[in-house]
C-alpha cells in the first residue's frame, strides 16, 4: 500500500490525490473519507474541514483531473496553425499527461462517473471539456483533409481510439515498454490518418 502521510501544507490537495490512489486500489464500494484520512495519517475529522461528505470529495477529485487535463490539451494547440501539427501536438500532450499521472486514467474513465457524448448526439449532456478540445481539433483536421462532415463521427472515434489506446497501455501496471510512448503516437499519425490509408497497403 502506498502510504502517504500528511505533515503540513495543502491538506485539501493531499486528500484529493490520495483519494484517487485509494479508489483505484479498492474501488468505489468501500471508499470513504475515513479511509482517505487514515491513508494521509490525519484524524478522521480532518477531511471535513474541506469536504462535507465523500460525494463532495469525489466531485473534487474529478474536477482536479479534468481541469489539469483540459489545460494540458488546450495549451498544446495554442499557436498551431497547421491542423495536422495541431493534432500531433494534441495527441502527444494527451499521452504525456497520463504518462506523468498514470493514476489519473483509471480514475477518470472507470471511477469518476464522467459522461462523454462522443458523437455529440445528446444536447442534454454538456461536452466533457478535454474531449471538446479533442473534437474541435480533430474536425479542423478533417476539413483540411477534405473529408465530408458526415464522416466526422467515425474519423473522430478512430483518432481518439489511437491516442487513448497508447495512453491506456502506458497506464497499465502490467505492461513494460522501454521505448517512447509519445513517439509511438507520432509514428501512427505520420503513417496516414485518412480513411484511404488501408487502400495504400
Amino acid at each position: 500500500m502506498n502510504q502517504k502521510r500528511y505533515h503540513h501544507g495543502d491538506l485539501r490537495n493531499t486528500l484529493i490525490e490520495t483519494g484517487i490512489e485509494l479508489i483505484n486500489e479498492e474501488g468505489a464500494g468501500g471508499f470513504s473519507l475515513r479511509k482517505v484520512a487514515a491513508r494521509c495519517g490525519v484524524s478522521h475529522a480532518a477531511p471535513y474541514s474541506h469536504f462535507k461528505d465523500v460525494q463532495q470529495l469525489m466531485a473534487a477529485m474529478a474536477d482536479h483531473v479534468t481541469e489539469q487535463f483540459t489545460f494540458c490539451l488546450q495549451a498544446s494547440i495554442e499557436g498551431q496553425e497547421d491542423p495536422m501539427s495541431a493534432m500531433g501536438e494534441l495527441g502527444t500532450a494527451y499521452i504525456a499527461f497520463f504518462e506523468q499521472h498514470p493514476a489519473y486514467l483509471p480514475f477518470l474513465f472507470f471511477q469518476s462517473g464522467i459522461t462523454i457524448q462522443a458523437d455529440g448526439g445528446d444536447e442534454d449532456v454538456p461536452a466533457y471539456p478535454p474531449f471538446a478540445v479533442f473534437r474541435t481539433t480533430a474536425c479542423r483536421l478533417f476539413r483540411s483533409l477534405g473529408l465530408p462532415p458526415e464522416r466526422d463521427g467515425t474519423m473522430l472515434m478512430s483518432y481518439w481510439s489511437l491516442v487513448h489506446g497508447v495512453a491506456s497501455l502506458l497506464s497499465s501496471s502490467g505492461i513494460r515498454y522501454s521505448g517512447n510512448w509519445q513517439e509511438a503516437w507520432q509514428v501512427i499519425l505520420q503513417s496516414g490518418g485518412t480513411e484511404d490509408e488501408t487502400d495504400r497497403a
